[in-house]
């Protein structure tokens, strides 16, 4: 593959031989890191546009269609070295005055930054905001199980990735999606829509515009008998 092109992949991500993130949903009950809310199945991937970690985006670009693998990698290459400087001792008031009793390994937003709680002690909370890998060796067993490469076929893939049942296509610069009434009943239609949107924007440089529609049916009421 090269840079720019769409990978859908399946993959499974391990820390000394522990399940940590994967799109097969037996893995992760097995593991248990299985989230209901989450969709499992092939994911797709801007190749070499660093949406995955860099050394699983690197085997990405020597891969195929078909392709299966295994990587191993260094912290460097996956969620990068421990930083002593990301971890912070905040005053216990910071969190009563959000109405959060902070206890040992709680991750925590702050400001749309993830902090996991080390240890409350005397008044003070140590959160680190490494990442919980950072420092660590990883391994990736995925598979190619599609590859795009045209905007024409990219398109579509997109939309059926962030917003299953969407009708998409690409023709001179103009992207049409149609919602129809797949989405319907999706509460978080505006948010999918707004990534498919800058995703478009950001990993199909032939897209220059993009028309939206929605459909929708009126409900009838069965005739009473």
């Amino acid at each position: 593959m090269k840079e720019g092109d769409f990978a859908k992949i399946e993959y499974t991500g391990r820390a000394a031989g522990r399940v940590f993130d994967t799109t097969d949903a037996e893995k992760a009950k097995k593991a248990d890191i299985f989230n209901p809310r989450a969709k499992y199945g092939a994911v797709l991937v801007p190749v070499g546009k660093g949406v995955a970690v860099k050394g699983l985006d690197e085997a990405l670009l020597a891969a195929k269609k078909g392709d299966s693998d295994t990587v191993k990698l260094p912290p460097e290459k996956a969620f990068g070295p421990r930083n002593g400087q990301l971890v912070k001792l905040l005053p216990m008031t910071s969190f009563r005055q959000q109405k959060v009793e902070p206890k040992p390994g709680m991750v925590l937003d702050f400001d749309g930054k993830a902090g996991r709680v080390q240890s409350v002690s005397g008044g003070r909370v140590m959160v680190d905001f490494n990442h919980e890998l950072a420092g660590r060796d990883v391994e990736y067993e995925f598979r190619v199980a599609e590859v795009f490469e045209k905007p024409e076929d990219k398109v579509p893939a997109l939309a059926e990735d962030l917003m299953p049942g969407t009708k998409a296509s690409f023709s001179a610069g103009t992207v049409t999606a149609n919602a129809g009434e797949a989405l319907k009943k999706d509460t978080d239609f505006i948010l999918s829509k707004m990534r498919f949107v800058s995703q478009l924007f950001a990993y199909v440089p032939e897209v220059k515009r993009v028309s939206f529609t929605e459909e929708y049916a009126k409900e009838e009421k069965a005739a009473s008998q």
